[in-house]
């Protein structure tokens, strides 16, 4: 008897250590949001407008008459914090923040508030994700989230996956999470970059990306023109791939206006900092390689034709390199995080220089040094298609 009783203690411990369903909560009583827009009010309150999915519902090529897939719920409070509480009065369901996909800011909103502060909420909250993108955006955040998306079964979805295709395959934005956002704004630098979005007006509606906005202590500062995207990515090692586009060589013919293109396959910058130089110096070298993407004017059939190209693309990187750069330090915004390289490197140095950083940075010296390597024409013959 005693040994049965020893043999089924061990199983009674488990028993008891079982947590069992005494706290459960069934998928019906959750919203789950996919997406949410920070506004200003004219009275100076905050509009959030809540996207909350309908698994019931269908969308993504709809048939006539079906219904939407989400619901957009809108508050107005003082604080985030009543704002997001107030989302249960509406949706009657609690609001599950796991599945978030973005977090969209209207470019006035970013202008007036700390966004490192709008956002310390849903970084104290367990439920919602680091990873989750942010975006600002021109004109009112909440109007992008009643955009019919084209295929996916939410806009909120359909703008993450607008920033992941953009990132990976077109260098024409950067993903931004809300964990990178909290790391740069407590750099040494205090700089971050977040996705610009704007909105074809045309119908059907559809939001694109359109630069990036340079968020400096805390609010948005800048915005960085889509013409300027690709050689800030480089400079900071984002650049995933896409297109380089150049002009073709001046020759004095009328083909000089036309553009060409390189699909990159690697790019990778080196910067080397002198802080202890008058005034200091950084060498930022730039190495890229890559196939022809278009050749409308020029013909490569040797390598002296294909050198003359590398050094053309060559020249035209750096001019456009030193002039983003000399825009960042009229500024003063130090997007490149040469602040926080000063501060590895020197943090003696950094204490000294910390409260005059930003004139400080407006007279670097930048030495732009950019190599161009073309692995391949792309066709049998490095020429035109209609070359003769």
């Amino acid at each position: 008897m005693n040994s049965i009783a020893m043999k089924a203690l061990p199983i009674m411990f488990l028993l008891l250590s079982l947590t069992g369903c005494w706290d459960s909560r069934e998928l019906t009583e959750f919203g789950f949001i996919m997406g949410i827009s920070l506004d200003q009010t004219e009275e100076g309150s905050i509009e959030i407008n809540a996207q909350s999915y309908s698994p019931t519902q269908t969308t993504g090529g709809m048939g006539e008459g079906e219904k939407q897939a989400y619901t957009n719920i809108k508050t107005i409070n003082e604080s985030v914090f009543d704002g997001v509480r107030d989302i249960n009065r509406y949706l009657g369901r609690l609001p599950r923040w796991s599945h978030m996909r973005v977090i969209l800011i209207g470019e006035e909103f970013a202008k007036e508030h700390d966004i490192g502060e709008i956002l310390d909420f849903f970084n104290r909250n367990e439920d919602v994700r680091l990873t989750t993108l942010v975006i600002v955006t021109n004109g009112k955040a909440a109007d992008y989230l009643t955009i019919k998306p084209f295929i996916e079964r939410t806009v909120s979805q359909q703008l993450l996956t607008i920033i992941e295709s953009s990132t990976k395959y077109a260098g024409k934005t950067i993903k931004t999470s809300m964990l990178d956002i909290d790391l740069q704004l407590k750099s040494k630098a205090k700089t971050a970059l977040i996705p610009y979005f704007k909105m074809n007006e045309e119908q059907p509606k559809a939001p694109y990306s359109s630069g990036l906005a340079i968020i400096s202590k805390g609010k948005m500062a800048e915005l960085l023109e889509p013409r300027d995207v690709q050689e800030v990515l480089m400079l900071i090692n984002k650049f995933k791939s896409g297109l380089i586009e150049f002009p073709c060589l001046d020759d004095g013919s009328q083909e000089a206006s036309k553009m060409e293109a390189l699909e990159t396959s690697l790019i990778k910058t080196k910067i080397t900092p002198k802080f202890t130089m008058k005034p200091p110096t950084i060498h930022m070298l730039t190495k890229i390689e890559g196939t022809i993407g278009e050749l409308s004017c020029t013909t490569i059939t040797n390598v002296g034709e294909e050198k003359k190209l590398e050094d053309h693309i060559k020249k035209i990187i750096e001019e456009k390199i030193e002039s983003v750069i000399e825009r960042m330090q009229e500024e003063k915004v130090d997007v490149l995080g040469i602040g926080n390289k000063l501060y590895q490197q020197d943090p003696a140095l950094w204490k000294k220089w910390e409260k005059e950083w930003d004139d400080i940075f407006a007279d670097i010296q930048f030495i732009i040094d950019v190599e161009v390597i073309i692995r391949s024409t792309g066709m049998p013959i490095g020429e035109k298609v209609t070359g003769e």
